[in-house]
């Protein structure tokens, strides 16, 4: 039952596994978003905040770091974000619109407008 192949047959759940690691993830790129820019100092936190998009849909995520620039966000729904955003969190004092700089599977880098 646990036997491993012999050398002309090769094992199917390692070919699976290198089939499954050889599919590159879906990257956006934003064009709202500065590069090159010099990062800002970041504090580190865990807080629960509320991002809201464009079309008035709310989303709750957690703030990981923020700066006086920008913030890096975690969220559980696999969506794709807007260009801007809301992001608003009451005990940082946030209410921020803000560009989406970058975006993972359930992470985004903000990009805070300057007004």
């Amino acid at each position: 039952m646990f036997k491993k192949p012999g050398p002309d047959k090769l094992d199917p759940l390692a070919q699976r596994m290198r089939k499954i690691a050889d599919v590159s993830h879906e990257e956006t790129t934003y064009k709202a978003a500065t590069t090159n820019a010099k990062r800002s100092d970041r504090k580190s936190t865990f807080k629960a905040a509320t991002l809201t998009l464009i079309s008035g849909e709310r989303i709750d995520v957690v703030v990981k770091n923020v700066s006086e620039t920008g913030a890096r966000i975690e969220f559980l729904r696999d969506i794709s974000l807007p260009d801007r955003v809301l992001l608003s969190e009451p005990t940082l004092r946030l209410r921020l619109w803000a560009y989406v700089a970058w975006q993972e599977r359930g992470k985004a880098g903000l990009e805070f407008v300057k007004t």
